[in-house]
């Protein structure tokens, strides 16, 4: 079965001028605009760091729709992972896919970027289970199947923003049978997470040509959750 791309996003319809003067007059004017918009941009930082900023604050409970998916967010609180102890933020959300094939979560969890306003609390890759089989960690989304879930994020004392590659011994050394971080009193200072959920594109990787879904790592919508302790 062929893999299908989003669809792009519909332009808006302009009405031409009638006379040939006008419509010379229209394109120059249109021109110098774009000219001086990419010039501002440029002086700015660039067109990558204004696209950055683009998006719209929306309400719980209010859609949210990118190319993949179309959700809404409801409520948040700080749960525990009873199997590991491990402190987690939980989302209860409404989603659906928008493509035609199964999506892993892995895929969908790249579009959601929750922060708490601290550099010392940072959430790590996202799950997700049905409530109707809130026992079970899903692995994919059906397409065509609205789902009330609960998106789930384990919480360490890390800085959210720091980039840094983490080492092969970091990820299957000691640190994967170590502990979780105890971040109780962060948690117990934080009433409101911020979730940038960002837009989505369908494209081959760096090193193979298989395509699946990234971020654009452009915002599409912002939602403050007020958030409680389970």
């Amino acid at each position: 079965m062929a893999h299908h791309a989003p669809d792009p996003e519909e332009a808006p319809l302009v009405r031409l001028p009638r006379s040939t003067r006008a419509r010379l007059a229209a394109v120059t004017v249109g021109v110098l605009a774009v000219a001086a918009a990419v010039a501002g941009l440029w002086a700015g930082g660039g067109l990558e760091s204004a696209t950055a900023t683009e998006h719209r604050t929306v309400e719980p409970g209010d859609e949210i729709r990118n190319s993949l998916i179309e959700l809404r967010l409801h409520e948040a609180a700080f749960g525990r992972n009873p199997d590991t102890g491990q402190f987690t933020l939980d989302i209860r959300a409404d989603i659906e896919s928008r493509f035609n094939e199964p999506v892993s979560v892995s895929e969908i969890g790249g579009l959601f970027k929750p922060r708490f306003g601290r550099k010392d609390l940072a959430p790590g890759p996202m799950r997700m289970a049905l409530t109707r089989h809130p026992e079970v960690t899903a692995s994919d989304l059906q397409p065509g199947m609205p789902e009330e879930v609960v998106l789930s994020w384990p919480l360490s004392e890390d800085d959210p923003d720091d980039t840094t590659p983490k080492t092969g011994e970091e990820i299957f050394g000691e640190d994967l049978l170590a502990e979780p971080d105890d971040v109780s009193g962060q948690i117990a200072q934080v009433d409101e997470v911020e979730v940038t959920v960002t837009g989505a594109k369908y494209e081959a990787g760096f090193t193979d040509e298989t395509k699946r879904w990234w971020t654009d790592n452009r915002p599409r919508a912002v939602v403050d959750l007020p958030v409680d302790e389970e």
